[in-house]
């Protein structure tokens, strides 16, 4: 099954830019997660999203997200999760305002169980994208994703 990942861009004055429409790619890591967490209470949820601005291709031996921003309004963020009883696709999204003052360009993005980056195989990447096209940010921008999970 292919999940889809809509990434958009909000521009400060309110207009939207963009939509970019990405597949995820299930790291390795997160084939592990998803096999026991099926299996043990005790694994942490996949539930955080976050955003890079390296343009190298998600591999699925990735352990973390380099690249990752954590400031400017762009730290790692506890998703909203949706699910409707008995449908087949769960969805995850998060939104940041960018605060700095130059443009950024944002080329990929992860779902995580660590809630911040701890810039190790610890941080659980269950799932990476590369946003595609590129989304260029200006200062008080917002950029939004809903990462649809089908189950």
């Amino acid at each position: 099954m292919i999940n889809k990942v809509f990434v958009r861009v909000i521009r400060a004055n309110g207009d939207p830019d963009e939509v970019m429409e990405c597949r995820n790619l299930r790291t390795d890591i997160g084939v592990n997660w998803q096999v026991n967490h099926m299996f043990s209470a005790s694994i942490e949820p996949a539930a955080n999203l976050a955003i890079s601005s390296r343009a190298t291709a998600p591999v699925s031996g990735d352990t973390d997200l380099m690249g990752e921003r954590t400031a400017d309004g762009l730290s790692r963020q506890t998703g909203t999760f949706s699910h409707t009883a008995d449908q087949s696709l769960a969805t995850l999204t998060a939104a940041w305002k960018y605060t700095g003052g130059s443009t950024l360009t944002i080329e990929k993005a992860a779902v995580a169980t660590a809630a911040v980056d701890l810039g190790t195989s610890l941080d659980t990447h269950f799932l990476i994208t590369a946003i595609s096209p590129i989304a260029v940010l200006d200062s008080n921008d917002t950029i939004a994703i809903d990462w649809g999970i089908n189950v």
